[in-house]
């Protein structure tokens, strides 16, 4: 006690100050009188991060410089006085802004520096070169998205005068600023693909359920996917003898795209493990219903949504739905009302698309060793076991649409 700088606090000052029996205390004491002093302490864990929004965009802020923070308000401020500020504003002006400190600061391109979604990006760029160099091909891109009423732009108008004297602009019939945020309503759940002759096999679900700004996928199951892709293989098939074309389908690797037919045994499973061809297990329902109907399946590589041309189409029904919508309409209405809007999309949208997605697929195969970067081929199941990857079933948080706008507080 001595030794440790403790000899003047006495065994029932101890115990109030630890909230431990003063008897506890004394047998502690006596115990350690022949013990070594204590000289050093057991290294301590870093405190967990925190996980919250507020937490991680400090974080983010963190990484730059105080003058990096600084040309960037400054930067902001100047355009928002004459023009509505994007991200792609933002990010096309960055030489102005970032500080030379922060050359080195990269984001979403850390994704393509991923040994494994190089890997996916290569096999996917390969699969479509060789389509595409044949020729004589019909492909369309099958995806799903959601949308509810409260959907609304994240940028609005307001009146500052009104601000000021509110109560004078109301008596007057007008507004005192934006209008009051939008319920959010029932959610609706969209699958659809997308050809560059429009909109093929629309679907809407009524979920029934009251968007909560979470993930839509739990609305979603294989069961319902399976009956719905089943008729887009007929429909497919159909068109493309039509056209005398070769049927290709785009999908990207969501779990409900990829239930396994015949699951394979797991490694505890020995008599099973003796007896097993992995040509029988392992193979998914949606690959051999593709096999049986003719259609070549190929899914595009995960967090590249540049590749599916779907996600042009979603965009534009997202900005046209901001007009289509209004407060007083129900589920059944909004659903009669995009299902209207996807039938008379233009064509010539359509062909912009798909022409998009071949351009970022030409961007891709001419940037560098891209279709040299992996073995021939990937399995469905190793796209799957990357796709799981990224994937963190832990985040509390709810995930974003890739059309609303996200910002950091500086």
């Amino acid at each position: 006690m001595a030794e440790n700088g403790v000899e003047d606090l006495s065994p029932s000052l101890l115990s109030k100050l630890l909230s431990i029996h003063p008897q506890t205390v004394s047998r502690t004491i006596d115990a350690a009188k022949d013990s070594p002093p204590i000289t050093r302490f057991p290294p301590c864990a870093h405190p967990p991060l925190k996980q919250t929004k507020k937490a991680k965009e400090q974080r983010i802020v963190g990484r730059f410089s105080p003058e990096t923070i600084e040309k960037l308000r400054r930067y902001v401020s100047f355009f928002a006085q004459y023009k509505r500020v994007t991200l792609k504003l933002i990010k096309d002006g960055r030489e102005e802004w970032l500080a030379e400190s922060d050359k080195e600061q990269t984001c979403r391109t850390s994704i393509y520096m991923n040994e494994y979604y190089c890997r996916l990006q290569a096999n996917f760029l390969r699969s479509m070169l060789e389509i595409r160099t044949e020729g004589k091909c019909l492909i369309w891109s099958v995806d799903e998205t959601w949308v509810h009423k409260g959907m609304r732009p994240n940028i609005g108008c307001t009146d500052k005068e009104a601000q000021k004297a509110p109560l004078t602009f109301i008596k007057n019939g007008l507004t005192a600023g934006n209008s009051a945020q939008w319920e959010r309503g029932e959610r609706l759940v969209i699958v659809a693909c997308l050809s560059e002759h429009g909109f093929r096999c629309p679907l809407i679900w009524r979920t029934g359920k009251v968007d909560d700004g979470g993930d839509y996928h739990k609305e979603m199951n294989s069961e319902e996917f399976e009956k719905y892709i089943q008729n887009v293989f007929k429909e497919l098939v159909k068109e493309a003898e039509e056209r005398e074309l070769r049927p290709v389908l785009l999908m990207d690797n969501a779990s409900y795209h990829s239930r396994v037919l015949d699951k394979m045994p797991t490694t505890n499973d020995r008599k099973a493990l003796k007896k097993l061809s992995r040509k029988e297990h392992n193979i998914y329902i949606v690959d051999k219903m593709a096999e049986d109907y003719g259609v070549t399946l190929v899914r595009t590589p995960p967090y590249m949504a540049e590749f599916a041309p779907i996600e042009l189409g979603w965009s534009a029904m997202k900005r046209a739905q901001y007009d289509l919508i209004n407060r007083t309409d129900d589920g059944r209405v909004i659903r009669e009302k995009l299902l209207e809007w996807m039938e008379n999309y233009p064509a010539e949208k359509c062909k912009k698309n798909m022409e998009h997605s071949r351009k970022v697929e030409e961007a891709q195969k001419n940037s560098g060793r891209c279709l040299t970067f992996s073995p021939p081929s990937l399995t469905t199941e190793e796209v799957l076991a990357a796709a799981a990857e990224v994937v963190d079933d832990e985040d509390e948080e709810a995930v974003k649409e890739e059309h609303s706008i996200r910002s950091v507080e500086l």
